[in-house]
């Protein structure tokens, strides 16, 4: 906005209204006495302009967005622990014990309504969620009568802070939306508002009259875990009924629609894990010199989950997220792994993948001829 109002502009504009017959060449008296005052006057304007950026919601960062999606109700998701399952041989430890593996600490706790025991993680994080299932849990104290402790799989995964353009992405949803009186936008800004949820995709009328469901995704691109399936289920339509529907051959757990979440009285929602999509990758290679087969795999497999990612957490509509052959196409070549590759193919076909709507591409195996 003030972006013409430069120390040279405006040192220009000072020297052509000088008096007449003053001597205004660089050195004089006169450059010298207007010089200081004017580079204050260009650090105020720059001042200025950055004001007027840190107070709007398509330009601010930081804080300062912070400041504007409050007074929109909106605020930036704090980041999240991974949950694992975890199995024991022998003695049951007690909760709050703690346990280790690669560096990462987590601490034993219990989900009392699910009865499932799980480790978390002790740092927040989209970290914690690196450990496979069967990795050993090692007890960081002496345990007695413990023979052993395992992770399982991954129960809730960690979640780093929301980053500025989701944060704004979401205000803008509720300004344009508007997300009000249980419309669509409104369950979308529900779901959102949850901690770990990345992206909602909403079906109005899915099984019927007065019926919502609600697809939700983790801020990794991912299925969200069981556990905050669950959470966002009480949060806007708590299911106490034991209501259940089954559609395409699949079971969901139907909201009392009482009234005593969020959701309106009368409206069932249905929370719901998306569901994922394996897609295989398969192509010939020449690889870099210098380079192997795993560390193509290994780059290929980070660059396309990346890819999934951002496809998944970035497309409006589910309807539009298509996988295509000559974007992952696109990303082998850029591996510093790989100099060429050919015949690419997305499980067994040249041919691209459009997910259904509840879908999320997930990698799968990555075969190198």
């Amino acid at each position: 906005m003030f972006e013409d109002y430069t120390y040279e502009l405006l040192m220009e504009d000072v020297l052509n209204n000088a008096p007449e017959g003053i001597d205004t060449r660089q050195g004089s008296v006169f450059y010298d006495a207007v010089s200081g005052p004017v580079m204050k006057i260009a650090k105020l304007y720059t001042d200025l302009d950055l004001i007027v950026e840190m107070t709007s919601v398509s330009t601010a960062v930081g804080d300062a967005l912070d400041v504007k999606a409050g007074e929109y109700g909106v605020t930036r998701l704090a980041a999240t622990k991974a949950k694992y399952r975890v199995s024991f041989e022998g003695t049951q430890p007690e909760l709050g014990e703690r346990f280790y593996s690669d560096g990462k600490y987590f601490v034993l706790r219990e989900d009392t309504e699910a009865s499932v025991f799980y480790l978390e993680a002790e740092n927040v994080g989209e970290d914690g969620n690196e450990i496979y299932s069967g990795t050993p849990a090692v007890p960081v104290n002496s345990i007695e009568g413990l023979e052993a402790a395992t992770f399982g799989e991954i129960y809730e995964r960690g979640s780093d802070s929301e980053d500025d353009e989701s944060l704004r992405s979401r205000v803008q949803e509720k300004i344009a939306g508007p997300a009000e009186n249980g419309n669509k936008q409104h369950y979308k800004t529900w779901c959102e508002s949850q901690e770990g949820v990345g992206r909602a995709r909403i079906f109005p009328l899915w099984n019927g009259p007065n019926t919502v469901k609600g697809v939700l995704i983790d801020t990794t691109g991912k299925p969200c875990g069981k556990a905050k399936v669950a959470e966002v289920q009480h949060y806007i339509d708590p299911a106490t009924m034991g209501y259940t529907a089954v559609v395409d051959g699949k079971s969901y757990v139907v909201g009392d629609g009482l009234g005593e979440g969020v959701a309106n009285l009368g409206a069932h929602f249905t929370a719901a894990a998306a569901t994922p999509l394996t897609v295989s990758i398969s192509f010939s290679a020449e690889i870099a010199s210098g380079a192997t087969k795993d560390a193509v795999r290994q780059e290929a497999t980070t660059a396309i989950a990346e890819y999934f990612k951002e496809l998944v957490l970035k497309t409006t509509e589910a309807a539009d997220i298509v996988v295509r052959v000559s974007n992952i196409g696109a990303i082998l070549s850029s591996l510093t792994t790989l100099l060429d590759y050919s015949d690419l193919k997305l499980n067994g076909s040249a041919h691209n993948i459009i997910p259904g709507e509840d879908d999320v591409p997930i990698v799968g195996e990555v075969v190198i001829e």
